[in-house]
């Protein structure tokens, strides 16, 4: 018993559990809690405990600790969706919490050994911040990419902090919001006389806050007013908010159409020209299946043109015979498919099983048996009676940079999703988040259309127009934003932009330790 007490006592007094315990605390930064304070304790105290390590291994177990814990608290809504009814998966709801931490320690782990090899101090904030964002752009990709929760995401609640992001995107958002989060570890335990000094760092953090502030405040100042749209186009966003555990019963698949159909027919209809439709609002395939095609139309009055998520199938040898795309298909008042959409970004379990050459066994988690096909990739769309449009998918909006086509700009850009999967959690409202930063770094409006919500327009500045609550049956009418007259900085350049600024500064704090060492 003693040797068990000693055990738990090493255990829970060591700097992995407190590290541990600061990655959990930063996420209450993330939308939709938007504790600021929480992310300056959590990065703060992780500063701290790295600054008392004298190992580059123990410096590893810090930065894992942190990461486990900030990414299993961060993305625990994920098990929401193997809570299911009828799906059968509910005894493996703890494990992606799990897993995401065990996933997600590795992306700080690297930041902090980094850190650790800069000396304390400036230089090793400026080498952990650099490397943090550094290797959040890696999360994007890798192992095809999952770039959830980025720091800078925390002021998207603060619409003037986040207008920077049209000239160095959520990563160089990132990069500052980590640099002002550690900064107050300067401020412990200063030298004797020397209150200054140890205030400084606070001094700059409030700085760099009302320099953000500032250019946001102007910048919105400038902007058009968000009541200012393009004449003569009226969008209906539709929000059915089908349960997930009904969305795919066959016994109800007439009766979701028709819901959506009678919402799109709502008073004020006469009005519309655009109705969207969420992912896959219905089991058909609305472009294809003429009983689904009909009623489709009936949705629509004169002139009108329905752009909806919506299962689409292609010929193909093999088996099976055909090929399926989770798409957006545009369809006009006289039911003549106007084009399409197919999603490109595919998610790995949900919508396709990966590596089946390898493992023959494996299967995706989602129902239906058949794996779906990647699409061409992100492209403007031109279809009659609109604007031209870039077209997103559910989680294709969160990957900063690649979700709006720079040779042709798009007018707007439109995301159809379904975060049924993840009832009232987190999920949807960071998911929502991400949309509205995508918004400012491309100065486009964006109109989002939810199964189950949140639905709603936001402007060329990330501004909310209108929005639908989570979990909440109705229409949302809107007009369409007008873009910036140019395309943002960040827009033109991508994520060569804070990428080549953080690769500067992370050169930059080593080379001041070269010429410290040389003198």
């Amino acid at each position: 018993m003693m040797k068990i007490k000693s055990f738990l006592r090493k255990v829970f007094l060591s700097k992995p559990f407190f590290a541990l315990l600061f990655g959990m605390l930063t996420v209450g930064a993330l939308p939709p809690y938007d504790g600021l304070f929480c992310l300056l304790v959590g990065f703060t105290g992780l500063m701290y405990l790295l600054d008392r390590v004298e190992t580059k291994k123990q410096a590893a177990w810090l930065g894992y600790a942190f990461g486990f814990g900030f990414f299993a608290m961060g993305l625990s809504w994920v098990s929401n969706a193997l809570m299911i009814e009828g799906m059968g998966f509910e005894a493996l709801a703890p494990f992606p919490p799990f897993g995401f931490g065990l996933w997600g320690g590795f992306f700080v782990l690297v930041p902090c050994v980094i850190a650790f090899k800069a000396p304390k101090g400036w230089h090793r904030l400026v080498a952990f911040s650099a490397s943090w964002v550094i290797f959040e752009w890696v999360r994007s990709w890798l192992f095809t990419g999952f770039p959830w929760n980025l720091i800078g995401s925390v002021w998207t609640n603060y619409t003037p902090m986040i207008q920077t992001a049209s000239w160095w995107g959520i990563y160089g958002l990132s990069l500052v919001t980590v640099f002002m989060a550690t900064l107050p570890v300067l401020c412990i335990k200063p030298e004797k006389g020397r209150v200054f000094k140890a205030l400084f760092p606070l001094f700059v953090v409030g700085i760099i806050a009302l320099g953000m502030y500032s250019y946001g405040a102007v910048r919105l100042k400038n902007a058009p007013a968000i009541t200012d749209t393009i004449r003569g186009i009226e969008i209906r966003l539709v929000q059915a908010n089908i349960p997930q555990g009904r969305k795919w019963s066959e016994d109800e698949a007439e009766q979701i159409l028709m819901k959506h159909v009678h919402l799109s027919r709502s008073e004020g209809a006469e009005k519309i020209t655009h109705v969207v439709w969420p992912e896959t609002a219905t089991q058909f395939r609305l472009a294809q299946d003429k009983f689904a095609l009909g009623m489709t139309t009936s949705a629509l009055l004169q002139d009108a043109i329905l752009l909806a998520g919506s299962l689409r199938t292609e010929p193909a040898q093999g088996n099976p015979p055909f090929r399926m795309y989770n798409s957006i298909v545009a369809i006009n008042d006289i039911g003549v498919f106007l084009g399409s959409y197919d999603k490109s970004h595919l998610v790995p379990f949900g919508e396709y099983a990966p590596l089946v050459s390898i493992f023959p066994f494996m299967r995706k988690v989602t129902p239906g048996g058949i794996d779906f096909s990647e699409g061409l990739g992100v492209k403007t769309t031109v279809i009659p009676r609109t604007l031209p449009v870039g077209m997103l998918v559910c989680y294709e909006v969160i990957f900063p940079g690649q979700v709006a086509e720079k040779q042709y700009r798009p007018y707007w850009l439109l995301n159809v999703t379904n975060d049924g999967w993840y009832g009232i959690s987190a999920g949807p409202y960071q998911h929502f988040a991400t949309a509205q930063m995508r918004a400012v770094e491309e100065g486009l409006p964006l109109a989002r259309a939810a199964n189950t919500g949140i639905s709603g327009m936001i402007d060329a500045y990330g501004r909310i127009v209108a929005s639908l609550p989570l979990e909440q049956e109705g229409v949302l009418d809107v007009g369409l934003p007008r873009r910036t007259s140019k395309s943002t900085f960040y827009g033109r350049y991508g994520n060569a932009i804070p990428l080549g600024l953080a690769m500067v500064l992370l050169i930059l704090s080593f080379i001041r330790v070269k010429r410290k060492s040389e003198n």
